[in-house]
């Protein structure tokens, strides 16, 4: 994980990581899914992982063009969610999370690239971004076989990011902690 950093964010990684494991976790259970089980889950999922990335906006402050780079990512998550949920099909799932996953990815790689020395989150993100942004281009090569494809795909990218994301955040809940008992 390289230098300790105990300033980083790691509720809202936390909260990230949270979302991706229900998610992920509900996708490998389900039994038999239908649309209505793909776009309420996927829609939600999509929704609430641009949610869980607003705070991270304010860790970013100083850190480039770290912001404005998590601010389109997390709309175009919030954004995807909502569509998903409005449109209440498949179809919308395909277009609008697979355009999502494939631009979060993308982002989240561009960031590892410029800021995984000086941010704290960046370092995953060649991992996290790599996964969305294989789950995105997946995504419409797999919606002919159904539901339970497009969920398995998504799903299998959001628990990489949970258990990615959640070390991550333990490790700098450990971190903050240590250096507030140094501080003391």
């Amino acid at each position: 994980m390289g230098a300790s950093n105990p300033g980083a964010p790691w509720g809202p990684m936390l909260v990230r990581s949270m979302v991706a494991a229900v998610y992920g976790v509900l996708t490998v259970f389900w039994q038999d899914p239908t649309e209505p089980v793909l776009v309420f889950a996927g829609g939600a999922y999509l929704l609430l992982t641009g949610v869980a990335l607003w705070p991270m906006l304010t860790a970013a402050r100083g850190h480039g063009n770290v912001r404005p780079v998590l601010l389109v990512e997390a709309a175009a998550y919030v954004l995807a969610g909502a569509a998903t949920l409005a449109f209440a099909s498949a179809e919308a799932f395909r277009a609008a999370g697979a355009a999502a996953l494939i631009l979060g990815g993308a982002l989240e790689i561009f960031l590892w690239v410029r800021h995984r020395a000086d941010f704290l989150p960046a370092r995953d993100w060649l991992i996290t971004g790599a996964a969305a942004l294989a789950a995105g281009v997946l995504v419409p090569l797999f919606y002919d076989l159904g539901v339970r494809a497009l969920l398995g795909v998504t799903g299998g990218a959001a628990i990489i990011t949970a258990v990615i994301v959640a070390i991550s955040a333990l490790g700098a809940r450990h971190d903050s902690r240590t250096a507030a008992a140094t501080q003391a």
